[in-house]
């Protein structure tokens, strides 16, 4: 019987002598190296993702090619010759180094399948941490190193461009780009940014240019506590007056690094173009950059606050408009961009920049043909929510836009947001609430949504909630005054004493420039009893401590009056009338005004005139929402001015039982409603609607 075992170390010898065994390691380890190095460099060198199958495909066929070749011809110094027939000399020199090359052979074996290994384990652990790290992401600001005239466009533009369409992938919670400048323009390394706005991945980048194409580096970077790390790099080419296929893939390259399955719908409403336009395309993007901006500054400013400058915010507005009509000049054609067209007009209307005249018409209009032009566009739907909620003050139409939005696309934050503020201001709690608590599924982190969360719950006299999300509100942007604001009337609501409240009030003062944080001040010294420190404080006081003249003629009005100086009382009173009836003669039907209007008339006595403009305000407010409500608290203040406290108290109680701005806490404290100490029935009605009394 044949010795098996010396056949097979006869042919190792012969492996040997042709220098096939030499081949075969230096091959592997060759191929090993370029599918390392080729795996390290795919990002830098933009090698597409087929590079590394193609590679492991053609090492594979080589493999044998090169190993036969081995066998059979030898590389001399005279060429490429047929390998000749083993010597006995020879063949016993080589079994005498058979031993010393099996052991060598044996050790880079090992110590190849150790780096195999290696790699696999490590890329599964880092697959692994990425894959259970929380989906949420921030896009930083790119670096613009390309000449205005090669790239004539706002940089911000494509940061727009990429947080939009992250957006459209469902499992993602993508941070504002407003906070992220709050961030970056303190000079914050990566690390601290990602702290501060409490995402797992950020995403940087920076825009170069060779010759006429423009090319956007992209970095992904998990944002880990000790040492942040560049997890991917991508480069994607733009030319400006060409394609711009290329930025509609780096959301979805984003997606798939952060080993997220998308849904084929969720890939096409990424890819879809809205426009073939380049043209049309850069400037569309240019209009939405100016429309974040506008829409962040006129909600700020809308919220009493000065950290937002009002005439960048109009200029913002205006340049929305001048770019979306560039873009629609282009292309007529691009339903998108008459979309955020008629959103700007209403948004731009909300906020007072723009007149019903001059918009309204335009808004319709907008609306109307980006749907002939794409009758799904869910912008365009969108569109005419706001259109109805702000142009024609028709709730029930809003709503009814909102909810196909909602329906056909749940995870839609923004939309989810203006529904539950529409169903709020109907007086629709329960389902304001339901969508909610969508808003806070698919969006903790905006502060806008936050705080107005918390002021939901703070109308549902549920405070310790309410001031829970105010301090989210608060905690996701510091410098930012109307969270602060509206933690201090909750904890006033709850408490029934302004101990807490004025903490939290020296901590405003400290963190945040805007906000009438000195007249929140002089009320809390009201509330306090501290009558003539409030009157010091809002005699030296300026005029941008209030929210405007006629609110500090009516405090000043209320402090005299518990000071019992009646004549300069009724001085305060009579200029808070005149102010008021002034602005009222320009908007006759507005509620607000014709409230105030009625309780500076209650303090100069005029029972008929006070009596009228309360109630009407009380008419004129369509909807049982939070409105109404406090139409009704004011219209309870008139009564109290007056002496009618019966009346006062029925009102009051519809307050307590209802959601309102009004608590058995603020009762015992606000000096207005101290007359209902003495009656009859104030303290078993306080007793019943105090929680836990």
């Amino acid at each position: 019987m044949p010795d098996s075992s010396n056949k097979f170390s006869r042919f190792l010898q012969e492996l040997k002598r042709r220098k096939t065994d030499r081949v075969i390691v230096m091959y592997a380890a060759a191929a090993f190296a370029i599918l390392q190095l080729a795996d390290i460099l795919q990002g830098g060198l933009s090698l597409p993702d087929w590079i590394m199958t193609l590679l492991i495909i053609f090492f594979a066929a080589g493999f044998p090619v090169v190993a036969v070749f081995s066998w059979f011809f030898d590389i001399t110094p005279q060429g490429i010759e047929k390998t000749k027939p083993m010597t006995r000399t020879r063949r016993n020199k080589m079994e005498a180094q058979l031993r010393t090359w099996k052991e060598t052979t044996m050790i880079s074996v090992i110590v190849i399948i150790a780096l195999i290994i290696f790699n696999i384990v490590r890329g599964n652990i880092q697959s692994s941490e990425i894959k259970t790290a929380s989906k949420t992401i921030a896009v930083l600001p790119f670096e613009n190193m390309v000449p205005n005239e090669i790239f004539p466009h706002n940089t911000n533009a494509i940061t727009v461009l990429i947080i939009g369409e992250l957006r459209k992938i469902k499992v993602l919670q993508v941070t504002d780009r407003w906070e992220v400048n709050e961030f970056v323009t303190q000079n914050k390394s990566v690390a601290e940014i990602a702290r501060k706005l409490d995402v797992s991945f950020l995403v940087t980048g920076e825009i170069i240019n060779i010759k006429d194409l423009v090319l956007i580096t992209v970095n992904l970077i998990k944002a880990d506590r000790k040492k942040p790390r560049t997890i991917w790099t991508d480069k994607f080419s733009v030319d400006p007056k060409g394609n711009f296929s290329e930025l509609l893939e780096i959301p979805i390259e984003i997606g798939n690094q952060l080993k997220i399955v998308l849904s084929a719908e969720e890939k096409n409403r990424i890819k879809k173009k809205p426009t073939v336009n380049t043209a049309a395309f850069f400037n569309y993007l240019e209009g939405t950059t100016y429309q974040d901006d506008a829409r962040t500054g006129y909600q700020y400013l809308s919220m009493n606050d000065s950290i937002f400058n009002d005439l960048s915010t109009s200029k913002s507005f205006n340049l929305a408009l001048f770019f979306y009509d560039k873009a629609i000049e282009a292309d007529s054609t691009f339903a998108l961009a008459y979309a955020k067209r008629a959103i700007t007009r209403a948004l731009g209307y909300r906020g007072g920049y723009f007149t019903a005249g001059d918009h309204m018409e335009k808004c319709l209009s907008d609306i109307k043909r980006a749907l002939d032009l794409d009758k799904d566009l869910t912008e365009a739907r969108i569109a005419y929510g706001f259109y109805y909620y702000y142009f024609a003050d028709d709730f029930v139409k809003a709503l009814e836009y909102f909810r196909e939005v909602s329906e056909k696309e749940p995870f839609n934050c923004e939309n989810n947001f203006y529904m539950a503020i529409v169903l709020r201001a109907m007086g629709e709690w329960e389902q304001s609430q339901a969508k909610i608590k969508q808003v806070v599924r698919y969006n903790i982190k905006n502060p806008l949504f936050l705080t107005n969360i918390g002021l939901s719950y703070q109308a549902l006299h549920q405070y310790d909630t309410a001031i829970y999300f105010h301090d989210k509100a608060i905690e996701r942007m510091p410098g930012w005054s109307p969270p602060y604001t509206n933690k201090i009337e909750a904890l006033v609501l709850r408490d029934g004493n302004t101990n807490e409240a004025e903490i939290v009030l020296e901590t405003a003062v400290k963190m945040t420039t805007g906000g009438f944080f000195p007249y929140i001040d002089m009320i809390l010294d009201l509330y306090g009893g501290r009558y003539q420190e409030a009157l010091v404080k809002a005699e030296v006081a300026d005029s941008s401590d209030f929210p405007d003249q006629g609110s500090r003629f009516l405090l000043l009005a209320e402090i005299h009056k518990n000071l019992k100086n009646h004549d300069l009382a009724r001085s305060h009173y009579k200029s808070a009338f005149e102010y008021y009836t002034k602005l009222l003669s320009e908007t006759p039907d507005d509620p607000g005004l014709l409230s105030l209007v009625g309780i500076s008339a209650a303090g100069l006595k005029e029972r008929a005139r006070a009596l009228e403009a309360g109630q009407k305000a009380l008419t004129l407010t369509k909807y049982n929402g939070m409105d109404k409500s406090d139409r009704m608290r004011d219209l309870a203040n008139i009564y109290m001015v007056l002496g009618k406290y019966d009346k006062a108290m029925d009102l009051i109680e519809e307050l307590l039982k209802n959601p309102s701005s009004l608590s058995p806490g603020l009762l015992k404290l606000d000096p207005v409603w101290k007359p209902l100490s003495g009656r009859s029935g104030f303290k078993a009605m306080l007793e019943k609607y105090t929680p836990n009394g």
